[in-house]
């Protein structure tokens, strides 16, 4: 496992903007596939035709409004430790936010970032694996700048949070700024990076309900696994739920 040094993984590295795309996640995978790349490559585009979200969900986003992106890693991480990167990734945005002016985000398990109880950013890790390997993965990002209306989405933006528009270029320097710190920590022990996550992580030991294989129920938020299951004290006992397993109430 390679220890990773104190330069950026930005630096110096294609930055490739296209103006509209089905996804920069796919964009950025097949792009790799026929232009090898070293980590640190960054794709951003003003506007998805099928933007992806967890699983089958999909990202809405007005043309021009938001970052769009998506950039490369090769972390050579175990598979068992591959939450590291959801951590890392999540950290980076919400300090991204404080930076901004944003000081109450929060990360909603698995992969959102939420102020109060609107999304604000979502995040999504495509990876490779081999030999049971990491070999690289494409994180793809979406946070709401400059968008103030989201229909019947339960969204928000930082342009409705601090009634300012930001410079989405900007942003992303930000962004890369904290990811480049935080990368550096991607081979420290999964518990020393898990303590700020937690910190972080929306509706911690407050009740919540949940659907579970049909079943509504009930129960507090207590921790997350290293695996990065979720771990909810229910009718006294602790139980260990995976990415996609439930839905919140």
């Amino acid at each position: 496992m390679c220890k990773k040094t104190a330069s950026s993984i930005f630096k110096d590295k294609t930055n490739i903007y296209v103006s509209e795309c089905l996804s920069t996640n796919d964009f950025l995978t097949n792009y790799v596939k026929k232009n090898p790349q070293d980590e640190g490559i960054i794709i951003i585009s003003d506007f998805q035709t099928r933007g992806k979200g967890q699983r089958t969900n999909t990202w809405q986003s007005d043309r021009g409004k938001n970052l769009l992106f998506s950039f490369l890693v090769k972390p050579e991480l175990s598979v068992d430790n591959q939450f590291k990167l959801h951590i890392i990734t999540s950290i980076s945005i919400i300090r991204t936010l404080s930076k901004v002016g944003i000081h109450n985000a929060k990360i909603k398990w698995p992969n959102d970032i939420y102020i109060r109880d609107k999304k604000v950013s979502g995040i999504l890790i495509e990876s490779q694996v081999s030999s049971r390997k990491i070999t690289q993965s494409v994180i793809g990002i979406g946070l709401n700048i400059n968008q103030t209306q989201f229909n019947r989405l339960n969204a928000t933006s930082t342009c409705n949070e601090l009634n300012i528009n930001l410079d989405i270029k900007n942003t992303l320097e930000i962004f890369c700024a904290f990811f480049d710190e935080e990368y550096l920590s991607v081979n420290d022990h999964i518990e020393t990076l898990k303590r700020n996550y937690m910190r972080n992580l929306y509706q911690l030991n407050k009740e919540i309900k949940f659907i579970y294989e049909k079943n509504i129920l009930s129960g507090r938020i207590v921790d997350i696994d290293p695996d990065g299951s979720l771990v909810i004290l229910s009718n006294g006992n602790k139980e260990k739920f995976n990415y996609g397993s439930i839905s919140f109430i």
